[in-house]
């Protein structure tokens, strides 16, 4: 029998508002566009963990990162890769290009070729050709002088040729890995991009593709009466008042984070010519999605890790050889279903997965599925705490451990700017949201559970419904 090929490209910090198709903003992306023409874009897709190590390693695993010990952006080591583990054990050469970040060194672990994730030698590359170093991060100029230095809104016009830069690097890698891959078998191809996450350090012409004065103020911009002490105390709000409350200082970073997209995009139509040239569009199954999204200002925070939705949802778009119809889904998905819907795409055998395959024609109705997501701080710096959330039947529900627990109504509030926590006309729902997440973390036995039990039944004495 013989299976379709799998192209996987990922990007890093990506907001589904940059897609062209979806119409949501003057970005363009119009050969992610031709992907979702063949498939389908899931238009209410979600990370597991707005972070960049636990997300991929939820979308290679299946699983939650409490249920694989990857919610540490700094020590998560992965050590099973469930994924292309069972693609592997099934015939699939597994080749990777781009960022890896789950684990130092152990990426050979689980791949027949790699080749691109080293970013030291990404730098290098570019110094031997008597070029400035391409990346980014080493660059001070878009960086903050608190401690630790992180990344900040200011943008940079990059001084570097578009073919010197780390997303062509890694886009080379993965068209030489297509030409030379294993003709005997299948190939999961992985293309993994670090941008567009900041700093939003890019070359022209598309540093200047796009006109600050078209970046509309979202309705969410900067800090929200409603919230608590989590976000109030954050060291990203610290770094967002650093860049200022007008939002006028802020139209610059969209723009330029609306360019570094379609730069990326069009790396991904050298992806998609070089299937055309080798013939295996009609026998590739391809899928575009991001780790996670981006606040950008939104509720006054800058980069992610909140459940926000500006930084929990992705882009997720797949397309099939069989050229389905073009479809837009509102059902709500996860990066745990990529691995099911693949395998099932490709007829390889049963495997155990925590998501569900999403193009199954045995779908559960769209607003009768719960999402979750989750987080863990990345130090004690960034003064906010442990957070755990589940999005169904458009309400959402996000408890801070030893805080203020959110409660928002999307369909009503779509910005997520009134937190009905507290409301009285709500609190039969609240129960009804904290019972759904009390199940989960029960069924996938997260380290917190008994913190949560034991905060919830204490608290103005609204227990869990059982």
């Amino acid at each position: 029998m013989t299976r379709p090929n799998v192209l996987l490209i990922m990007t890093d910090q990506q907001r589904p508002d940059t897609l062209g198709h979806r119409k949501e903003t003057p970005c363009r992306t119009p050969n992610i566009d031709r992907i979702a023409e063949n498939g389908c874009s899931f238009d209410n897709a979600y990370t597991p963990c707005p972070l960049c190590l636990p997300a991929r390693a939820s979308l290679f695993t299946g699983q939650y990162p409490t249920q694989n010990d990857m919610m540490s952006n700094q020590t998560g080591y992965l050590r099973n890769c469930e994924m292309l583990d069972h693609f592997r054990g099934n015939g699939y050469q597994i080749n990777y290009a781009g960022k890896w970040h789950m684990g130092e060194g152990n990426i050979g672990n689980f791949t027949d070729r790699h080749a691109g994730d080293s970013t030291k030698a990404y730098s290098q590359w570019c110094l031997d050709q008597g070029l400035i170093d391409g990346w980014m991060f080493n660059d001070p100029a878009c960086r903050t002088t608190r401690t630790p230095s992180m990344s900040i809104p200011k943008i940079h016009c990059q001084d570097l040729p578009v073919d010197k830069t780390n997303e062509a690097y890694v886009t080379d890698f993965a068209i030489d890995m297509i030409r030379t891959r294993d003709r005997d078998r299948p190939f999961f191809q992985v293309c993994s991009f670090n941008g567009p996450h900041p700093p939003f350090m890019i070359p022209e012409p598309y540093f200047s593709m796009y006109d600050p004065a078209d970046v509309p103020l979202p309705a969410n911009f900067g800090p929200q009466d409603s919230e608590h002490r989590v976000h109030s105390e954050s060291f990203y709000r610290d770094l967002f008042l650093d860049h200022g409350k007008d939002f006028d200082e802020w139209r610059a970073s969209y723009a330029v984070y609306w360019g570094f997209v379609t730069m990326i995009d069009d790396f991904v139509g050298k992806l998609l010519r070089v299937l055309e040239e080798e013939d295996l569009m009609e026998d590739t199954i391809i899928v575009f999605t991001s780790d996670h999204g981006e606040n950008l200002g939104a509720h006054g925070l800058w980069q992610k890790m909140v459940p926000f939705n500006e930084s929990i949802r992705v882009p997720l778009v797949i397309s099939t050889p069989q050229r389905r119809p073009q479809t837009r889904s509102e059902m709500p998905a996860s990066l745990i279903d990529v691995a099911p819907t693949l395998a099932n795409l490709c007829d390889l055998p049963d495997a155990k997965w925590m998501g569900m395959d999403l193009l199954s024609d045995t779908q559960l109705p769209e607003s009768s599925r719960a999402v979750f997501a989750m987080h863990r701080p990345i130090g004690d710096w960034m003064n906010v705490t442990d957070w755990r959330m589940v999005q169904i039947d458009g309400f959402k529900y996000a408890w801070h451990n030893r805080m203020d627990d959110e409660l928002f109504d999307l369909q009503r509030d779509p910005a997520e700017v009134t937190n009905l926590a507290n409301s009285h006309f709500h609190q039969d729902k609240l129960v009804e949201m904290r019972s759904i997440l009390d199940q989960f973390l029960g069924d996938t036995n997260d380290p917190l559970l008994g913190q949560w039990r034991e905060q919830r039944m204490s608290n103005n004495g609204i227990g869990i419904e059982r």
